[in-house]
């Protein structure tokens, strides 16, 4: 009686046939979807994304600290400059104006073994005694370039009439004072250099430095008042700046 009456219900909704399932039975279940892995997806690439940022950030701060241990570590070293001879010629004393000229050689070692130097400007200045200026020659020399572990000498003339530098009364009797009296005068001179400095193939980069020398307390001796005569350099040569 109930097995009529659930086929005639069912019939009204489906043609089908419907049997009931004996206890236990379960071959006549339909199949089982199978299973959906799209919310494993979506959960998973949130996690993918996160390892891949992480890793990019952790090459990046890697390449920032090796850079700059290099940098600290195998930086460049600052040339060093000597002065290899020093004398002064023409020299006279006016009342009003000063005239003579310098014929020094400096010489600009690089002590670095890794680094190349290009000296791309240099600028000469005599000083007199109390570091005043009293000439100045520019760009002396074009630029050049010291290896690694190897220097480089250049040959400088400086003269007054090279640059425009008005001394005042005070200032020449001093200088006309030292000459005469005691037949020396105490020169200085600094050094200006514009430089480049760039690394061997795995360095990369370039460094660039505006360097300042000084060589003070240069003696310079005179056989006697007259003109023509050339004042050398008192001391011991070479001297480092």
């Amino acid at each position: 009686m109930e097995e009529n009456e659930i086929t005639q219900n069912s019939a009204h909704r489906c043609p089908s046939k419907v049997y009931p399932l004996t206890t236990g039975d379960i071959s006549q279940l339909p199949p089982s979807r199978p299973p959906h892995h799209q919310h494993f997806q979506i959960k998973k690439l949130p996690k993918l994304i996160i390892i891949t940022l992480l890793v990019v950030a952790a090459s990046i701060s890697l390449t920032a600290l090796i850079c700059i241990l290099m940098y600290f570590t195998l930086g460049p070293k600052l040339p060093s400059l000597h002065l290899d001879t020093f004398s002064v010629s023409n020299f006279t004393i006016g009342s009003t104006n000063l005239i003579a000229k310098w014929d020094f050689n400096l010489t600009f070692k690089n002590p670095d073994h890794l680094w190349q130097i290009y000296l791309d400007y240099i600028e000469c200045i005599a000083l007199n005694h109390d570091h005043f200026p009293i000439a100045i020659n520019h760009s002396v020399s074009p630029p050049f370039k010291v290896k690694p572990m190897k220097k480089s000498t250049i040959h400088v003339q400086l003269a007054t009439g090279d640059s425009l530098i008005f001394l005042n009364h005070q200032l020449l009797q001093k200088i006309n004072s030292q000459r005469r009296n005691g037949r020396m005068v105490v020169f200085g001179l600094a050094v200006r250099a514009k430089t480049r400095f760039t690394g061997v193939s795995w360095l990369w980069w370039t460094e660039f430095a505006n360097l300042m020398y000084t060589c003070l307390d240069l003696k310079v001796g005179f056989k006697g008042l007259s003109d023509s005569d050339v004042g050398m350099f008192i001391g011991r040569l070479p001297k480092q700046c």
